[in-house]
Parts: structure tokens; C-alpha cells; sequence
């Protein structure tokens, strides 16, 4: 072999040496253990269905929609169509809007549109009707509230106003502004 043949293996050998070793050196930014991977993303559900639990394990509320989605950013949702059903102790709540805004924490939901809540008593068969739009359904406290118009039907009468607050758990409702009632009478 030729002497520049045997300088050249020499030069390729100790190139391959410091670039092996220039390779293990950790760099400063691979010394620091990478975080956490961001499991935030934005996303689409399509024939949603998602229930909330009681202590038991009941179901206590459940939703669906046929779309929801999710801005991983601001952790807010948004429904299209939703139907919310509540079990309240003996009373079933049926809730629809045309569309609904769920805050990050899961506790408000923003009823946008039309919103139609039915509340039936299973005991008593009895059913209180209203009809109105944009509710604040506030979850673990069972309230709800608007300042729209209202217009509510129980056993034959009907109430209308302007604004509402509803409280789930104790049953009762306060119309705000402009009321007037239709009375049956037996």
C-alpha cells in the first residue's frame, strides 16, 4: 500500500474518532429531561354523550349533542343542539338549547338560542314548562337564570316576565320584571 493510501485511513479514522466523540458529549439542552408532552388539543366529538355522577355513582346529569367541541387553549366547550337531562330526587329535568357554551371548570353552561326546560315530577305526574332564551345553568348549585322574556305553563296556567331565576333543588322560581298571569279556574 501506498503511503497516502495509509494517510488517508489514518485521517478517516481519526475524523470517525471526533465525530463519535463530539456526538456522546451531551449538549446543554439534552442535559435537561424533557417536560411533559402537552396533551392539550383542540378537538370535535360528533353524537356526544357525557354524564356527571353523584357520590353513589348515579347518574345525577347527562348530555348530549351531536357535536362538541373543545379549544384546548381556553378549555371553554361548545354544544350544538344539546338536550340535558337533571335527576333531582323525584323530579326529571329535560333541558334543550340550540346551543351551549360549557366554561373550563364544567360548572356553567351558557343555554344560547331557544332554550326549552321541562321539569316532570315522577310522583305527582305534574309538569312545569318553560319556554325562553341565553340561560345561565349554573351545575352543582341546580340554579339557572336569564334576562330574556319567559313564558311558564303548570297545570294549565301560564306566566310570562322578563328574566327568571330558577332554583332546581328547592323547587321554586322568581319571575323578575313584567309579570302577568293566566289563571284557570276549575
Amino acid at each position: 500500500m501506498r503511503v497516502k493510501t495509509w494517510h488517508g485511513i489514518f485521517f478517516l479514522s481519526l475524523l470517525a474518532l471526533l465525530l463519535w466523540q463530539i456526538a456522546r458529549q451531551p449538549q446543554e439542552d439534552d442535559a435537561r429531561p424533557p417536560g411533559p408532552p402537552d396533551m392539550r388539543l383542540n378537538y370535535a366529538l360528533y353524537d356526544f354523550n357525557g354524564r356527571l355522577l353523584d357520590e353513589r355513582g348515579s347518574v345525577k346529569l347527562s348530555m348530549t349533542s351531536p357535536v362538541l367541541r373543545n379549544d384546548a387553549e381556553s378549555g371553554i366547550g361548545t354544544l350544538d343542539s344539546p338536550e340535558i337531562h337533571i335527576q333531582q330526587e323525584h323530579d326529571q329535568w329535560y333541558i334543550n338549547a340550540e346551543s351551549a357554551i360549557i366554561s373550563p371548570d364544567r360548572e356553567v353552561v351558557t343555554l344560547n338560542g331557544g332554550v326549552n326546560m321541562s321539569r316532570l315530577n315522577e310522583l305527582t305526574g305534574q309538569t312545569l314548562d318553560i319556554a325562553t332564551t341565553d340561560v345561565v345553568l349554573n351545575v352543582t348549585p341546580r340554579t339557572a337564570m336569564t334576562d330574556a322574556s319567559v313564558r311558564i305553563r303548570q297545570s294549565g296556567d301560564e306566566l310570562d316576565a322578563i328574566g327568571m331565576k330558577l332554583d332546581m333543588i328547592e323547587k321554586r322560581y322568581e319571575l323578575l320584571h313584567e309579570v302577568r298571569a293566566h289563571y284557570e279556574t276549575q
